[in-house]
């Protein structure tokens, strides 16, 4: 049976989302994203250096020298998401400020009404 594509008001039952799912953030995904790399790369880092000073304490590895680079390429990929989610989470930082700012000086008193809220013409 070939699946197809259905629009999402014909669903029977609606994935469950968290209420802010499609507002979040360059800034939000950024910062998730930093915190996950953060820590895979401390744990990648730390089996590199287990596989390669401490081999014997673990079992399995046919190859100890490929298993180590293996581990230390996974901390560089780790290093790299991090150094983008770090310039994500600033960017969005910056393009807030600038949102910010557009609409503090883009503010000004209405000058020409004079009559506020009152219709007796």
């Amino acid at each position: 049976r070939l699946l197809h594509c259905v629009p999402k008001d014909k669903l029977r039952h609606r994935p469950r989302l968290p209420p802010d799912y499609e507002t979040m953030s360059l800034g939000t995904n950024s910062t998730i994203c930093a915190f996950y790399s953060g820590v895979g790369c401390i744990f990648t880092f730390w089996v590199g250096i287990m596989l390669k000073h401490q081999a014997f304490f673990i079992s399995g590895i046919e190859d100890v020298d490929t298993a180590a680079g293996s581990a230390f390429g996974a901390m560089i990929m780790f290093v790299l998401t991090f150094i983008f989610s770090l310039y994500g989470i600033y960017y969005d930082s910056t393009k807030q400020a600038e949102i910010e700012s557009d609409d503090a000086e883009n503010y000004q008193l209405n000058t020409g009404a004079t009559e506020y809220g009152s219709r007796m013409t």
